[in-house]
């Protein structure tokens, strides 16, 4: 009867001893993960990168933004006298991507809300910042 019980308390102690080493493997293992920036991801598991596509946000602009703002060169189309151009919102003093971004994510009336993904709203400030003469 002693030996069952010396066996058995062995036995514990031995998974005792496993799982800890099993569990400070774990953590040495997250430990070493380097963390990073953030990440947008616009479908499951798809890495995206954060970096705009201006080429995509001036097309963007062609399509969506031409009935209110003047995006580039001169335009064929009559456009609001109140509404700023998009080389006049990009050169606006201490204007930012963060802050086109944030605009465009959360705007303000009489700017519509466009319902755009996140990664045309990082393309279309891209092109809109890439317009900033500095």
């Amino acid at each position: 009867m002693a030996g069952a019980f010396l066996i058995a308390t062995r036995t514990v102690a031995c998974l005792f001893a496993a799982g800890l080493a099993f569990a400070a493997h774990s953590s040495a293992a997250v430990a070493q993960v380097e963390p990073q920036g953030p990440v947008i991801r616009e479908e499951p598991g798809r890495l995206e990168s954060s970096k705009p596509d201006i080429e995509n946000g001036a097309r963007l602009a062609k399509t969506l933004c031409t009935s209110c703002h003047l995006i580039g060169q001169a335009s064929d189309r009559p456009v609001q006298a109140d509404v700023p151009s998009f080389s006049g919102v990009a050169n606006r003093p201490n204007q930012t991507l963060d802050h086109l971004t944030t605009w465009l994510t959360e705007p303000h009336p009489p700017m519509p809300n466009l319902s755009l993904t996140r990664l045309e709203i990082r393309d279309l400030a891209g092109y809109i910042f890439s317009l900033r003469k500095e």
